[in-house]
């Protein structure tokens, strides 16, 4: 059930190397004031950010969320180009909404992408917002875990997507995100200390390196997806893409 008072989101079409993705475009009742881009994690989808897009909207923001290649109702299927989504997101997102201005948000899989985003195109968005960002090892566990999925064809699944784990797998294991991110300014980092997928002391390492100006929340519980969950993240996330967006 919908609570924001800001209209329904459109759809919106994404041309990302050749491939159709599918957006959920959030806009507020007025001119927006920036845009906040929101991507998720591996097999995910943009339906579980919605609240996020309707957040952003009734904070003045333009917000997108969207299906990765592979996921959801996004054509294509998941190789180490993925991220070349959050570029033609972002991109579609300032278009679609004349934004002055364009943060990101990205859980998981997501803030990887958007670290190797960011260091591909530096100038494209104002600020980040990293929910647990994965490393290359934990995504490759991930890969085993939905493949194990998929294999055991069960309905009832709540994570899905399709994989070239092929080309894949080289490329996370030579992934090295620690890297991608120094020196990368105006970045909130949000990890669980009992996260049982990305190892809280990733975060720790990436804040090493980062910038500043920086921002680390960490949650003593919630697992995996308690900084996506969290209300105290949702308000800092507005918080810190709205002071870093002017």
């Amino acid at each position: 059930m919908r609570t924001s008072s800001t209209p329904p989101p459109e759809t919106l079409v994404i041309a990302s190397d050749e491939l159709e993705l599918a957006g959920l475009l959030f806009r507020p009742a007025g001119p927006p004031r920036g845009a906040l881009l929101v991507c998720h994690g591996a097999g995910s989808r943009k339906e579980n950010h919605g609240v996020m897009g309707e957040q952003a909207a009734d904070a003045g923001l333009a917000a997108l969320t969207f299906d990765f290649r592979g996921h959801g109702e996004s054509e294509g299927v998941m190789g180490p180009e993925g991220w070349h989504d959050a570029v033609a997101a972002g991109e579609a997102l300032l278009a679609a909404s004349d934004a002055p201005w364009l943060a990101a948000r990205g859980a998981s899989m997501g803030g990887c992408f958007l670290l190797l985003a960011t260091r591909a195109h530096p100038r494209l968005y104002r600020s980040l917002v990293l929910l647990c960002p994965a490393d290359g090892p934990s995504l490759l566990a991930g890969l085993d875990d939905l493949e194990q999925l998929k294999r055991d064809d069960d309905p009832d699944r709540e994570y899905y997507g399709r994989f070239d784990a092929t080309t894949l797998r080289p490329y996370l294991r030579r992934l090295d995100l620690v890297a991608a991110a120094r020196g990368v300014p105006r970045v909130l980092l949000a990890h669980a200390r009992d996260d049982e997928a990305v190892p809280f002391s990733h975060s720790e390492r990436l804040a090493a390196v980062l910038a500043d100006p920086t921002r680390f929340i960490a949650l003593e519980e919630g697992g995996h997806h308690g900084p996506g969950r969290s209300p105290e993240v949702a308000r800092a996330t507005l918080d810190w893409v709205v002071t870093n967006g002017g």
